[in-house]
């Protein structure tokens, strides 16, 4: 099915649930252009600020239910049933002819399950990656989920061929950050440590080492933080380096390179046209036990969604590798020295 009719599958009242940043921005972005399409339609559920400037009844706000990776989710297993239980009140209490959940399989994809013992209509967006890891959830997707709708064309392309009835939407965010022009020519590097606790708590510290060694007596080179809302971040920053919690795809647009952590974000810097670097820094559990279950050698999503190796990507639990790595990357890139004859490396997910 194409973009144009998507709106058919939506009526009434459609519950959404959001439950983490990125899941936030897309709900908005697709929910922006289903109300020009659809604008008697209600929609009620949980989300975060983006859904609510979006016009969405917010029954409760995301912030403080975000997990990331396998240690994160045992860690937080009690709070998520918490969270759990309180979606399917809502749901209960809502009785939707719609329920739209948005990535977070963790608590969502069951979710599917007590919307469908409930008769809702099940539509999910950014659906589970089982094209990454756990292809057994196709079967639970099978059984709870009456479409999906991703905005990644090789995810839909996998969806169809399990047989399991998917849209194909162009990522929102593709056209939305073409009118950003660059305001600040300040010789820059951003950094985007990710939006979870966990994440910042990793990824924070190579940054920092990062910055200590790229900085100049002069003070030429300037840093910004770059992040959604105000976190807990050290307070002893060098004066050029910068936290932006506003305004942050100028933020981002105003750089020469980003250093990016997270998919979202990853995806956000290609669409805005800037030069990046990727890493992760994953917990033990994760990078020792997770990684084995994951199918793909890509993790990169800018580079999943081009179908090429666009972006240097570094995954890694040892701190001063990770900042070698990235380090020489970033100065390739700021001297513009790298090599852009050679062609990108293909790039294929096996079924």
């Amino acid at each position: 099915m194409l973009a144009h009719d998507f709106t058919q599958t939506f009526r009434g009242t459609v519950f959404v649930s959001a439950c983490e940043p990125s899941a936030d921005t897309y709900a908005a972005l697709f929910i922006n252009q289903l109300k020009t399409r659809q604008p008697a339609l209600k929609i009620v559920g949980i989300g975060g600020p983006e859904m609510k400037a979006a016009g969405v009844e917010l029954l409760d706000d995301f912030r403080g239910l975000m997990t990331f990776g396998l240690s994160a989710a045992a860690e937080n297993a009690r709070s998520d049933w918490s969270i759990y239980r309180m979606i399917a009140r809502a749901l209960y209490k809502t009785r939707p002819d719609v329920f739209m959940p948005v990535a977070y399989p963790g608590i969502n994809l069951l979710l599917c399950r007590y919307a469908r013992s409930l008769g809702i209509r099940t539509i999910y967006l950014l659906p589970p990656q089982i094209w990454a890891w756990g292809n057994f959830r196709k079967y639970f997707i099978k059984k709870w989920v009456d479409q999906v709708i991703s905005f990644f064309p090789f995810e839909y392309e996998y969806y169809k061929r399990l047989r399991i009835p998917a849209i194909y939407f162009e990522n929102p965010l593709k056209n939305g950050l073409k009118s950003y022009r660059r305001t600040d020519f300040k010789k820059r590097v951003g950094f985007m440590p990710g939006s979870r606790p966990q994440e910042i708590k990793r990824n924070f510290p190579v940054i920092l080492n990062l910055i200590a060694k790229l900085k100049d007596k002069k003070n030429v080179l300037q840093f910004s933080i770059i992040l959604r809302e105000k976190s807990d971040l050290p307070q002893t920053l060098h004066s050029t380096v910068f936290k932006v919690f506003n305004d942050r795809y100028q933020a981002m647009k105003n750089c020469d390179l980003i250093v990016t952590c997270s998919g979202t974000a990853s995806l956000e810097t290609a669409f805005l046209n800037i030069p990046q670097v990727f890493f992760n820094r994953p917990s033990w559990i994760d990078y020792n036990i997770m990684r084995r279950l994951v199918t793909i050698k890509e993790y990169n999503l800018t580079n999943l969604y081009l179908q090429r190796k666009t972006v240097p990507s570094f995954i890694d639990r040892d701190l001063n590798k990770l900042c070698r790595a990235i380090q020489e990357e970033i100065y390739k890139t700021l001297n513009y020295s790298v090599d852009k004859s050679d062609p990108p490396d293909k790039l294929k997910i096996e079924c």
